[in-house]
């Protein structure tokens, strides 16, 4: 009999809250954002995809990136629930795009696109200041 591994997708996926907590326990909390750290960090990531030659670099470079990204997000202010529904509403934006590419093969949006920035801007909003 051959067994199956059965993915539960409704669990959460709670690398946000790990990253979080992680920041945290280290003593990266939004009193000690700072733009140009977290600028210095995301491209030494980004650069490390650039440089990438194999698979398993490009993978580690993009989830160290996804790290990073997560922690500065959390450094702004934001929890595990505020990024998600931010990411979800960038998500919905980009659903409405439409399927065509332009010359340099990036998806191209409609006249009447509505990017994200006023659900964003809600999210922030709600901070704690």
């Amino acid at each position: 009999m051959i067994q199956t591994t059965i993915y539960n997708y409704l669990e959460p996926d709670l690398s946000i809250e790990s990253t979080i907590e992680w920041n945290q326990t280290r003593g990266n909390t939004p009193d000690t954002f700072d733009i140009s750290l977290e600028i210095a960090m995301l491209k030494e990531e980004l650069n490390e995809f650039i440089e990438a030659t194999t698979d398993v670099d490009r993978f580690d470079a993009l989830l160290d990136l996804k790290f990073v990204l997560i922690g500065t997000l959390s450094k702004m202010g934001l929890d595990a629930n505020q990024i998600r529904r931010g990411y979800s509403a960038v998500l919905s934006a980009n659903n409405t795009k439409s399927k065509t590419k332009n010359a340099a093969g990036k998806i191209t949006k409609p006249a009447n696109f509505v990017g994200p920035e006023a659900k964003l801007q809600a999210i922030l909003d709600e901070r704690q200041s």
